[in-house]
């Protein structure tokens, strides 16, 4: 999973080298992304101060966060 400029967090084959999802619904950089093993999912955190839970079978959002005042750059597993 790779995440840019555009807003979009890509989701790789990394076989075929193809392009499996394009996560959209981030305003802004994706800065920090966590890969969850459960159900499979990720979370993105964003330059637009959100972070998001994405279902990674799906390829859409499944929830996201709105608290934080400024870019979120981090994100870390406990």
């Amino acid at each position: 999973v790779t995440g840019g400029r555009d807003a979009c967090a890509r989701v790789w084959d990394m076989r075929s080298k193809q392009q499996v999802h394009c996560l959209t619904g981030h305003d802004s950089t994706v800065g920090a992304i966590l890969m969850k093993s459960v159900d499979p999912q990720i979370i993105t955190g964003s330059y637009d101060a959100t972070i998001k839970l994405w279902d990674l079978a799906a390829g859409k959002c499944r929830t996201t966060l709105t608290h934080h005042q400024k870019s979120v750059r981090a994100l870390a597993q406990p």
